[in-house]
């Protein structure tokens, strides 16, 4: 992986409506307000169909100028190494000569969706959050052809629920906005009324706002222990992947048999922990508190990542994969994440994946 390769790199603004522009800025936290509106510095929604990812110098109407929402080239040195170590091992191997593309997140969680494609088609994703050190967080990745923040299943949902107008169009004053706290989501606010919220990996609509918890605020690297277990940036030090574990066979909805609720949870205090419980049950169901909308759970696991470094502070990051139901996508989130957040349970031996 080159940085010849890397300066070939697009920044990318979604055009949901062909919509907003985005004021040039070196930060992250700046680029990241990107959103869905007609706000003064916006284009017109009104009666502007849905419309597909446009880079940015290929939307109609838009200033160029004004446009650009500048990658700091400390990020695209973060997300190129990452790239370069996961795509030593399978399945992350179609990722050695992708082009990324990079699209802010926001507004307030300063972070980017960098997309991950080869020869013209999505292999996968990375999201990148900013530390409050100033350092780059790897907050979650997959590899599959489903994306997360896509927005075609999006305006099937608003379709569905009533809230495009006709033509493929939301009403003059709409705001879509791209969240991201522990699970991508799109929030949606038509004029005068409360935010509804969607899934940005299935569109599925969520009760109420996803409830934030302990660990949605921007981690930084020079926190103590307890919030370690992430790949970070460092000036200082350098995060080697190892081969993924993952479990073969098919992976079934959680909700396909619940007997898993009749049964007692698994005890996971630590990364460790949940590590040894995947090398004894193969699959897991994570069910969250009370931020299953966060999380978009019940969702299963399936195995784990491990990342080492030298730090002796911070010397290792497990990150378990998360099949995306009906596609072709697997998730890779933080264990540490996921720890004290939820209960862990056995799949249910009907599966045949018992213990």
């Amino acid at each position: 992986m080159s940085r010849f390769r890397m300066l070939s790199v697009s920044v990318i603004v979604t055009t949901i409506l062909s919509f907003s522009t985005v004021q040039p800025q070196a930060s992250i936290a700046a680029a990241s307000q990107a959103d869905v509106s007609n706000s003064a510095d916006s284009l017109s929604l009104t009666g502007t169909p849905f419309t597909a990812d446009h880079h940015i110098l290929g939307i109609s109407g838009v200033n160029p100028n004004k446009a650009v929402a500048q990658v700091p080239g400390s990020l695209m040195d973060f997300a190129e190494e990452t790239v370069a170590q996961l795509s030593a091992h399978a399945p992350f191997t179609t990722w050695d000569e992708a082009k990324l593309e990079f699209t802010p997140l926001g507004p307030g969680t300063h972070g980017w969706l960098v997309t991950i494609s080869a020869q013209g088609l999505p292999q996968g994703y990375m999201i990148i959050s900013a530390g409050e050190d100033g350092g780059y967080i790897l907050s979650e990745y997959g590899i599959g052809s489903t994306l997360p923040y896509s927005q075609a299943p999006l305006k099937e949902r608003l379709a569905a629920e009533g809230l495009m107008k006709a033509g493929g169009s939301l009403p003059q004053g709409s705001i879509v906005r791209k969240l991201y706290e522990v699970s991508p989501v799109w929030q949606v606010q038509l004029p005068g009324k409360k935010p509804v919220y969607f899934s940005a990996l299935n569109s599925e609509a969520l009760p109420d706002e996803p409830q934030k918890t302990q660990t949605t605020k921007p981690v930084s690297v020079s926190l103590p222990a307890a919030a370690k277990g992430l790949v970070a940036s460092s000036t200082s030090n350098r995060w080697f992947a190892g081969t993924p574990s993952i479990a073969s066979g098919d992976s079934l909805d959680p909700y396909d048999n619940l007997l898993w609720l009749t049964s007692s949870n698994l005890t996971a205090r630590s990364s460790a922990d949940l590590r040894n419980l995947l090398q004894e049950h193969s699959t897991l169901i994570f069910k969250s508190k009370k931020g299953n909308a966060a999380y978009g759970a019940p969702f299963n696991l399936t195995g784990w990542h491990r990342w080492s470094s030298g730090n002796q502070e911070n010397p290792a990051a497990l990150y378990v994969s998360v099949p995306l139901r009906n596609t072709d996508t697997l998730r890779f989130l933080p264990a540490s994440r996921l720890i004290g957040q939820g209960q862990f349970y056995a799949q249910p031996e009907e599966y045949g994946f018992g213990s």
